[in-house]
């Protein structure tokens, strides 16, 4: 069956808002406003008989990046394929389609992160060529 990756148009919002909150612990309307207003300028869903299976978050980031060797670097924001669409190579599909979009704007590198405890994020990562380059623990003190 035929399929698309098409970029997240405003009037699809709810639909993007459905992945992006899998993975970002954002608030549901900062997430919409933000998406409304434009700062997750490159959102992608992977469509494929009419219905969003699967969603793409895309930057271009101009400071450094640990690992990296060249700016700038396309980072891979966030990716979330449905549950019943998994084991199918959409996420595959989507990651060639990251990275010609690298390509595209002329980055060398394709950079991601995920969380300590996300080890299903963490096998798709190695399964798909990242080289994991470190780890980090945040702390946050209020000095109030």
């Amino acid at each position: 069956m035929e399929h698309t990756i098409q970029m997240v148009q405003p009037d699809e919002v709810e639909i993007w808002l459905g992945f992006a909150k899998q993975i970002w612990s954002s608030d549901r309307e900062k997430l919409r406003t933000g998406f409304l207003s434009n700062p997750f300028p490159y959102e992608f869903l992977y469509w494929r008989g009419g219905k969003a299976l699967a969603w793409l978050s895309l930057s271009i980031r101009k400071e450094y990046v640990e690992g990296c060797s060249s700016l700038p670097i396309a980072y891979l924001e966030g990716i979330s394929v449905l549950p019943e669409a998994r084991r199918q190579g959409i996420a595959r599909e989507l990651l060639a389609f990251a990275r010609q979009w690298a390509k595209d704007h002329d980055c060398l590198q394709l950079a991601s992160d995920c969380s300590l405890e996300n080890e299903l994020s963490q096998a798709f990562h190695h399964r798909s060529g990242f080289r994991e380059v470190g780890r980090t623990v945040h702390y946050i003190l209020n000095v109030d």
